[in-house]
Order: C-alpha cells, then sequence, then structure tokens
C-alpha cells in the first residue's frame, strides 16, 4: 500500500478525536464496574487502606482525564468523579448524591454569598472610574523608579473585591496606557500587575481561593486576613518589583492585542456623571478588610459576652463586612457618582453572570471534598502525613500544588484540597488555621500552565508564545508561591504554629 492510499485510509482530525473520546468513555465505565469486581477475585476488602487509596487515585485521575482530555466543565467532572469514588467503595447511590449535595450546599453556605457581594463590589468601583481614580494618583504622570511596585499595589487593590481573570481583562487597558504613557515594554508593566491581581486573589478575602479555604477549615476570616496582609507584602514585593528587574533581558517580546476604541470604565458620553474622589474609591476596596481585622484584634481583648462582642463578631464575618461596603459603594460610588438607581442595580446584576460557573465549580470542589472524607481517604492521608513527620503547614502547600499543576485551576486546587487537608486538622489540633488556609492557597499559585485560563489570558492579550508565557507568566505565580509558602513557615515558627 502507496502512501497516498495510506493517507485515504486515514480518519479526519474530527472521527479520530470522536474515537478518542469514545476509548476514554468505554475505559471510565470499564472503571465503574472494575474495580469492585477485580477487589473481590483478589480477596481485597472495599473498606481496606489500600483499596481506598488506590479508589481515591484513580478518581484523581479520572477528574483529570475528564477535564483535560474530554474537555468537560470541571462541576460536572467533580460531579462524576464523586459518584465514581461513592459506588465503587459502596457506599450506594443514594447515600453517595446526598454526601455530594451536602458538601455542595456547605461549601457554598458561606463562599457563594462572599464571591457574590465581591463581584458586585468590584462591578461598582470599575464602572464608576473608582479604579482608574486609584490607578491615576498613585501612578502619576511621570517615569518613576517605583512604577512596578506601584501598578502591582494598584492592582492588588483593585483585585481585592474581584474575581481574577475578571480584573485581569478590566486592568489591560490600563496596563497598555500606561506602557504608551511611560514607553517602557508592555511586560514591564504587565507583569507586576499580574503579581497584585495574583496576590490579593490567594492571599486577602474575599479571594474566592482563601474563602474556599477558610471555609473548608472552619478558619477565622479576620486572622486569616491579618496573616494575608503579612504575607502579602513579601509576595507582592518579589512579585511586582524584584521579579521583573531580574527578568528584564526577557520583556521586550510580545505584540500586545489592539485595543483601540475599548474603554477601561464606564464614562461614556455621560457628562452627567462625575469620577469618585480617590478617598470613597479607597473606602470601598478596603472597608472590609479593615473592618475584619478590627473584629479579630478586638475580639482578642473582649471576653465579656455584651453588646461590644456582638458588634466585634458582627464586624468579623465577611458577609457582614461586604454587605457593609457594598452599601457605601452603592452611595457614593453610584449615586454619589451620578448613576441612577436603574444604572445600579445592572451594574450589579451583570457583575453576578461572570461568576455562575465558578460557584457551581467551588460547590463541585466541595461536594469532592465530603466524598473523599466518607470513604475515608482523608484519614488516611492525615494518618500517612502524621507517619512521615511531614509538617502540616508544608503538607497543604504540597497537596495543593499536586492539584495545581494536574488540574490548572487554582479555585479547583484549592477546592479539592480542602478535604484532604481538612483531615490533618484532627490529628494536628494546634495547627494555625488560619496558616493552613494561606498554606494551600499559596500552593494553588504554584507553576500556571496550559490547562489553566489565566496561562491563555496573558498569552493572547501580551501576544506571547506558549514558551515566553512559560518564562513570564508560569515563572512569576512559582516564585510567588514559593515565597509565599517560606513566609508562612515563618509566621508559624514565630507564632507557634
Amino acid at each position: 500500500m502507496n502512501n497516498r492510499e495510506m493517507a485515504q485510509l486515514s480518519l479526519p482530525p474530527k472521527e479520530k478525536g470522536n474515537i478518542i473520546t469514545t476509548y476514554i468513555s468505554l475505559f471510565i465505565l470499564i472503571l465503574f464496574v472494575g474495580m469492585p469486581i477485580i477487589a473481590s477475585i483478589f480477596s481485597i476488602s472495599i473498606h481496606s487502606t489500600s483499596y481506598v487509596a488506590t479508589s481515591g487515585v484513580v478518581a484523581i485521575g479520572l477528574l483529570i482525564i475528564l477535564i483535560t482530555k474530554l474537555k468537560l466543565h470541571p462541576f460536572f467532572a467533580l460531579l462524576i468523579s464523586s459518584i465514581f469514588l461513592g459506588v465503587v467503595n459502596g457506599i450506594g447511590v443514594a447515600k453517595t448524591v446526598k454526601t455530594f449535595t451536602h458538601g455542595f450546599g456547605g461549601q457554598l453556605g458561606v463562599t457563594g454569598v462572599v464571591i457574590g457581594l465581591g463581584a458586585m463590589l468590584g462591578g461598582l468601583l470599575v464602572q464608576s472610574g473608582g479604579g482608574d481614580k486609584i490607578a491615576d494618583i498613585i501612578i502619576g504622570n511621570r517615569k518613576m523608579v517605583w512604577m512596578p511596585l506601584s501598578v502591582g499595589l494598584v492592582s492588588l487593590i483593585i483585585g481585592l473585591p474581584n474575581l481574577f481573570e475578571v480584573t485581569f481583562v478590566l486592568m489591560v487597558p490600563l496596563v497598555f496606557s500606561i506602557t504608551k504613557r511611560l514607553k517602557l515594554p508592555v511586560l514591564a508593566v504587565a507583569i507586576p500587575m499580574s503579581a497584585g491581581l495574583m496576590t490579593a486573589h490567594a492571599l486577602l478575602p474575599p479571594g474566592p481561593a482563601t474563602i474556599i479555604a477558610a471555609t473548608a477549615y472552619n478558619a477565622n476570616i479576620g486572622e486569616t486576613t491579618l496573616y494575608g496582609v503579612i504575607i502579602s507584602i513579601p509576595v507582592l514585593l518579589v512579585g511586582a518589583y524584584l521579579f521583573p528587574r531580574l527578568m528584564h533581558r526577557h520583556l521586550a517580546v510580545g505584540t500586545p492585542l489592539d485595543l483601540t476604541g475599548t474603554s477601561h470604565s464606564s464614562d461614556e458620553s455621560n457628562g452627567e456623571r462625575t469620577q469618585p474622589s480617590l478617598g470613597s474609591a479607597l473606602a470601598t476596596v478596603l472597608i472590609a478588610p479593615a473592618l475584619m481585622i478590627v473584629g479579630t484584634i478586638g475580639l482578642n481583648f473582649v471576653s465579656q459576652a455584651g453588646l461590644l462582642q456582638d458588634g466585634l463578631q458582627a464586624i468579623s464575618n465577611p458577609i457582614i463586612t461586604l454587605s457593609l461596603a457594598l452599601a457605601y459603594a452603592m452611595i457614593f460610588l453610584g449615586r454619589g457618582c451620578g448613576f441612577q438607581t436603574e444604572d445600579i442595580l445592572a451594574i450589579c446584576k451583570k457583575s453576578i453572570v461572570p461568576i455562575v460557573g465558578l460557584l457551581l465549580i467551588i460547590g463541585g470542589g466541595g461536594g469532592l471534598k465530603d466524598m473523599l472524607t466518607a470513604i475515608g481517604l482523608s484519614d488516611i492521608v492525615s494518618h500517612l502525613a502524621t507517619e512521615w513527620s511531614i509538617p502540616p503547614l508544608l503538607f497543604a502547600w504540597l497537596i495543593a500544588v499536586v492539584f495545581r499543576i494536574a488540574l490548572g485551576s487554582g479555585t479547583v486546587a484549592v477546592s479539592a484540597s480542602g478535604g484532604i487537608v481538612a483531615a490533618l486538622l484532627a490529628a494536628n489540633p494546634h495547627t494555625n488555621v488560619a496558616l493552613l488556609v494561606l498554606s494551600t492557597t499559596t500552593g494553588a499559585m504554584f507553576f500556571s500552565h496550559v490547562s489553566d485560563g489565566a496561562f491563555w489570558l496573558f498569552k493572547e492579550y501580551f501576544g506571547l508564545t506558549v514558551p515566553q508565557t512559560l518564562r513570564t507568566w508560569s515563572l512569576l505565580v512559582t516564585v510567588q508561591s514559593i515565597v509565599g509558602l517560606v513566609c508562612v513557615l515563618i509566621l508559624g515558627a514565630i507564632i507557634g504554629a
């Protein structure tokens, strides 16, 4: 048979893809049926440590295949993997579904409300021009030696109430305008901006990562915020200032997207609207974290039940503080800047749309977490970690790193890590839970690559090749992750965690 005949017999890419999908689907079906049968043949109890551990590893592998190969939505992949765990471990379909839905609801009970409030707060900040106001005041109109750190700080502040991807897209036009104003390579501004956003996303509430982990470990949000602020200082300094200086030879690359004609904020022919003051813009993003820190510190000095203690507990609650911040934003960034009530409500409604998929993923991660606990895998991993004498803070970071590399999404990595890491608390009751949250979220920053949506955002907006993106964006978040871990361990040693 000659080459031409061979070519005629070759299948189109689409048909090859369908065949691969079919084989993978059959393989998954065999897994569901085959594991209990194999265990029965070899007289292995489905409750044995080896069987439970193997089923957990297979479930994680299944999750990775479903997301990376079959391109299923992460929520559906988390659901299938959870059902697989329940079925092959003999829990039963009814109890499996009940366990998953319990974990789903438990994860979203606080997290969903916090993320929703944060999304609306971020929408008002951007649409009112508050984000631009903060950036213009801090950056100024001249070239500055501290420009990278200034950009990183602005990005961190603006990124506090927003999802990473949402704030990234909104900040890109600002990056281009600064680049043009100061005549710098786009990456000289893009890297500090990304470093600031990642720091806010991973270390500071109401970022999804910290809220998810804090909910899973039942951590105090105020204490987590306090330690997050401390750790974010060196993480931001290294990522936004030192990293670009060390990588200056690799910054003059990329052909950024042409965004001519787009607007960074809603100043389109709104003559009756005015920009908010710098104080109002800063207050919008700082009210919630500031109140939570004050409440947490205050509770350490107030032991007697009463009105003062109730008030301090209230402002330590992220739902209360974000609600207050949102109300403030509606008044001072909304009505105060000339927006009508219907405009404010429209902004809030539009801000909710991008987070629907994220909330499903977060809930699915909670379902998987409860399933891992139900089959006893979390206890097994906790026992092994104790036997191997791995410090809990380091173990949490390593688990999150594994999930981050395997699954791509930092948010999914934190959600998937929750059930395994949470079991460590029973065996290590003296571990500082707030630091355990931050060790998990810093691990979830590690090495963003091709299965992470943020990787492609950075690559496409700044016109880079895949190798260039790996050398810049991926290396940046890896360095920040390691610096974050070091800071967590140092802080843990100081406070005796």
